[in-house]
């Protein structure tokens, strides 16, 4: 009885959760009914999710610089120049503004063709600086006074004198031969009496060292004392009659600066025989005469007694000096040595060191005498 039963009442339980599982039944009269009851609730209020739901804008406005200047100056000024009383423009909302040059497609309209960029840039007003902002002129006055303070200004002289001396340096290091050409110029003419490297180079250096443009040349002179001429007295007439007799015979102008070499020949102690160069400057146009001497050279005794026996007693010029000069001697006694350079055989310094240094003493006394507008 009891197992008989069980089937039973486990079928009417499944039956019973097969009908709950089943979809309710809706007739045709409530959908309708339910259908007019949304209708009035949706005309009654609106649905919060059309409240919520935003209305897309128009693009935002190009910057204010694509704007026209006329526009913006309309812009501006219209508030200003209005009546107080007259209410203020309502600005337009963000989807009425349309910027300048741009085209804002409608609903349904296609988008107009792009700007290129050249486009859009001319399109930006380009406004001309005041001539008020200009920078004022410097009048004539100011300007000559500004020139005559550089004029007269002695740093700025020394500091244009260090930077030239400092460029030919470097000029004349890398190519001594440039030296000539630089400081050849058509400043300071200086005229030597002679035609001899060994005396004209000593001049030319000396001088370009002491003025920037200079311009130094050699004339062959003959000299009316002694062969080899004895004393300071007899230097000096000789060294004058040089520049003399070339003014004499037209070969240098009258007012050209010649400068006159005359070796000669010295006892400055008992037996001890010394031989020196006189220097001899003359500017007639200033009016500077200037003399020097260059350091002396010690000769050994014997070369003057040689001399001094093959100068005859009747020689016209005894009075001046030997009718042998030493460097003849000299070459004669030592073939090896020559006549040419033999101070710096005997003792250790070339003849034209010590008419540099007595040139370079010569062109400081001159450049001192000389007016200011003659030294550059």
């Amino acid at each position: 009885m009891g197992l008989s039963t069980c089937p039973l009442k486990f079928a009417r339980k499944m039956m019973e959760e097969v009908n709950d599982e089943q979809p309710e039944i809706v007739t045709h009269e409530e959908v309708a009914l339910a259908e007019r009851e949304a209708m009035q609730t949706s005309t009654a209020t609106p649905r919060k999710d059309q409240r919520s739901t935003p209305s897309i804008p128009a693009p935002s406005p190009l910057p204010s610089f694509f704007a026209s200047h006329g526009a913006i100056s309309a812009e501006v000024s219209s508030p200003v120049s209005g009546n107080s009383g007259s209410p203020p423009p309502t600005s337009p909302s963000k989807s009425e503004e349309k910027a300048p040059g741009l085209v804002t497609p409608g609903r349904g309209e296609a988008p107009g063709p792009m700007q290129t960029p050249f486009e859009a840039s001319s399109a930006i007003p380009v406004s001309s600086a005041p001539e008020s902002q200009a920078l004022p002129s410097l009048g004539a006055s100011q300007v000559r006074g500004l020139f005559e303070w550089f004029s007269n200004s002695n740093l700025v002289h020394k500091v244009v004198e260090r930077t030239r001396n400092s460029v030919e340096t470097v000029i004349t290091t890398l190519d001594p031969g440039m030296r000539e050409v630089i400081r050849s110029g058509s400043g300071i003419e200086i005229m030597v009496t002679s035609t001899k490297e060994n005396k004209v180079a000593p001049v030319r250096e000396a001088f370009q060292e002491t003025f920037s443009r200079v311009r130094v040349t050699g004339v062959e002179s003959q000299s009316t004392t002694a062969a080899q001429p004895l004393g300071f007295a007899a230097g000096l007439k000789g060294a004058e009659d040089r520049i003399k007799s070339l003014r004499e015979s037209r070969a240098i102008s009258d007012d050209v600066t010649a400068v006159s070499i005359e070796g000669f020949i010295v006892e400055m102690f008992p037996d001890r025989w010394f031989e020196m160069s006189c220097l001899v400057l003359k500017d007639p146009v200033n009016q500077i005469e200037l003399e020097t001497c260059s350091q002396p050279t010690p000769i050994p005794i014997q070369y003057i007694l040689a001399a001094q026996d093959r100068t005859p007693a009747d020689y016209p010029l005894r009075w001046a000096g030997l009718a042998v000069t030493i460097g003849q001697i000299i070459e004669e006694d030592q073939p090896h040595i020559g006549r040419a350079d033999w101070q710096k055989v005997l003792s250790g310094v070339p003849r034209r060191d010590s008419l540099y240094l007595a040139a370079a003493t010569l062109a400081y006394m001159y450049k001192q005498r000389l007016p200011t507008s003659f030294i550059s």
